[in-house]
């Protein structure tokens, strides 16, 4: 048999953090063996949750044992770069929250760490591992769309305390400094990088941000941008922090091409995907198609007990272990997180100075 994966987790400032441990707990052969968290007490109880018996107040500590393979960071997101620096200067595997880093400079000192270690590295665009998304991504390399010429994603959350996040977690993530920003950084990453992953790169960007009905937050609420895809499709992105509707959450990508147009629906009490083509060789299937996406039948998730909107945590999970335990590429990769944050960063940019901005890659 072979030798278990041992784990470490810095922080559960992020309850993403939860999720992660309790998937790998899930995961034969995986072992954390180690929590820090400068919130004692909240590390703490994260320790006596996964039944942990090492746990720190600093990192630093954590990443000094030399029984730790892979380690994930859930901190607040200023503070990404400086520990994944100094997990890839001790030789650790990462695997980081999104958004990567809340600014440019600090993603691309991530980037310099990582390459210049060696050490493997993916971000967590959890949003990916939604089936749906999965077969999304499926049908647009087909191409059963033809050409893509636009698209829409729609992406946002009731507020971060609504939705029942701890206050501890709400409050930087509602910090400009510590968050980067508001609904447009949080939000909008996912969307960013499902779009990226769908159509390809960003080449311009125009963005407005507001703080429409949240008026209180140092951080918009509400923020639409206006995408330039160097293929020449075009983009639009609406993320809100303000959302009134059902499970308080919402995920929906419109993607339209010279065949057909597709519309998925990946957090909502039903997530679904929803095909329209007139070119199909049978016309009983021309007209809209809602197939039932499943994931495959040998996936070795309790589906009773992971809700339907946390599942893609679980399955996520699973493939990073996987993929790391077989020396595969990850599917998001240090590319994909440092390209999101620059088109976040130009957002923000464009918002400021009321004009488009150009990316260069």
């Amino acid at each position: 048999m072979s030798e278990p994966l041992r784990v470490g987790m810095i922080s559960y400032a992020h309850v993403h953090a939860d999720f992660r441990s309790r998937a790998l707990r899930e995961i034969a052969g995986v072992d954390i063996v180690a929590i820090a968290d400068d919130n004692e007490a909240r590390g703490r109880a994260a320790a006596t949750a996964y039944g942990v018996e090492s746990c720190y107040s600093d990192y630093h500590a954590l990443l000094a044992r030399d029984d730790i393979d892979l380690v994930f960071i859930h901190a607040e997101n200023n503070r990404h770069a400086e520990i994944v620096e100094a997990a890839a200067a001790a030789g650790k595997h990462i695997f980081c929250e999104k958004p990567m880093a809340t600014t440019v400079e600090d993603a691309e000192r991530i980037a310099r760490a990582v390459r210049g270690s060696g050490v493997r590295f993916t971000v967590g665009f959890c949003s990916r591992y939604i089936p749906e998304a999965e077969r999304a991504k499926a049908l647009v390399e087909s191409g059963a769309l033809g050409e893509i010429s636009s698209a829409r994603a729609i992406i946002g959350l009731a507020g971060i305390r609504e939705i029942g996040c701890p206050a501890y977690m709400a409050e930087w993530m509602e910090d400009p400094a510590q968050g980067g920003g508001g609904a447009f950084i949080d939000e909008g990453s996912h969307a960013v990088d499902l779009l990226r992953w769908y159509i390809g790169e960003v080449d311009a960007i125009y963005a407005t941000m507001a703080k429409r009905i949240k008026r209180d937050l140092a951080v918009e609420d509400t923020g639409v941008a206006t995408l330039q895809f160097r293929n020449g499709a075009l983009g639009e992105l609406y993320t809100s922090w303000s959302l009134h509707i059902d499970i308080g959450m919402r995920n929906v990508l419109e993607i339209y091409g010279s065949r057909g147009t597709m519309i998925v629906e990946l957090t909502t009490p039903a997530p679904a995907l929803h095909l329209y083509s007139e070119r199909e060789t049978s016309p009983l299937l021309s007209g809209w198609i809602t197939p039932y996406v499943q994931p495959a039948a040998n996936e070795p998730h309790d589906y009773q007990s992971w809700p339907t909107h946390t599942q893609h945590y679980r399955r996520e999970v699973e493939d990073v272990i996987t993929r790391f335990r077989q020396n595969l590429p990850f599917r998001a990769g240090l590319e994909d997180g440092l390209q999101t944050c620059r088109i976040i960063a130009a957002g923000y940019e464009a918002a400021r100075r009321k004009a488009v901005v150009q990316l260069i890659s």
